[in-house]
Parts: structure tokens; C-alpha cells; sequence
């Protein structure tokens, strides 16, 4: 993704984190990727951001970290805009959508649904489940949505 790079203390104030401390935690584990690494400390990118954010959601539901990273990106990397406007205005479109389905602490599909009718559109990652214990929906867009909005003001867009 080419755009503004993100310093360090802005992701973490966009992430909702406590402080640097954290943000150093989540770049060691990596599961925050740098993009430049400067005298100033880490920049980043806004697409990293919301691929970590989108990460910390789908563990909430479960699934271990190293598959959660994994699972994050294989949603967001290839469907991210490639500036900040655009990212914004993606999120928030007026018909529908974007999902990723957990079924039993896999990623089993990647939907958009439309908001006026709820017809799906498979995007990727089909994977069918037969007699699935757990089933989780995550709506991708309400996860990186305040990310964006909080982006777009700090970035002055």
C-alpha cells in the first residue's frame, strides 16, 4: 500500500493501546508489521493497523494468534485501497458489506452482504463445515472502521 506513513505514537492511539510499551510488544511478536523503522522510532502503515486490529478481533472469538495473523491478512491485504481516502470510502459503502466466517477456529468463508436485502456474495475462502460446533461472524468493517475515522482526522483528510 503506498501512503502516509503512521508514526509511533499515532498507532498506538489509534489501536486503543495504552501506551508505546504495548505497540513494541505487538511489532516484537510480530504481528504488527513495520514499515520503516527511522531515528523517530517505527512508522507504519494504515492497512498493517487494520490487519493487526482486525487480528486482535478474531482472536477475541477463539482462534490462536499465529492463525489469527494469518487470517487477518488473507481478508484484508488483498481487498485494502491503496491510499487512505479511498480506504475510507470503501468502509463506508452504502450497499454492503464485508464479513469473514469462523467455523470452529478456521476461516471458512469471506462474504460481502448486501445491507438492504442480506443477499451474500462469496469473495473468498469457501470452506464448508459439516456440523460445525462453533460459528462465528465477524463484520470486518465495524472492526476498522474507527481506525479509519480516527485516521482521517489525524492524518487531516
Amino acid at each position: 500500500m503506498q501512503g502516509r506513513f503512521i508514526s509511533q505514537e499515532d498507532a498506538a492511539y489509534l489501536l486503543d493501546m495504552a501506551g508505546a510499551n504495548e505497540l513494541e510488544d505487538a511489532v516484537a511478536s510480530g504481528m504488527l508489521r513495520v514499515a520503516k523503522k527511522g531515528p523517530r522510532g517505527y512508522r507504519f502503515q494504515l492497512a498493517d493497523i487494520a490487519i493487526y486490529k482486525l487480528m486482535e478481533a478474531i482472536q477475541g472469538v477463539g482462534v490462536p494468534r499465529d492463525k489469527a495473523q494469518r487470517y487477518a491478512e488473507a481478508v484484508l491485504e488483498p481487498r485494502f485501497p491503496t491510499d487512505e481516502k479511498t480506504a475510507l470510502a470503501w468502509v463506508e459503502n452504502e450497499t454492503q458489506e464485508l464479513y469473514c466466517m469462523l467455523v470452529d477456529g478456521e476461516l471458512a468463508r469471506i462474504f460481502l452482504r448486501n445491507k438492504e436485502d442480506h443477499k451474500e456474495i462469496d469473495v473468498g475462502a469457501v470452506k464448508p463445515v459439516l456440523f460445525p460446533t462453533i460459528k462465528s461472524e465477524i463484520n470486518v468493517f465495524r472492526v476498522i472502521r474507527p481506525i479509519l475515522f480516527k485516521a482521517t482526522t489525524l492524518l487531516g483528510l
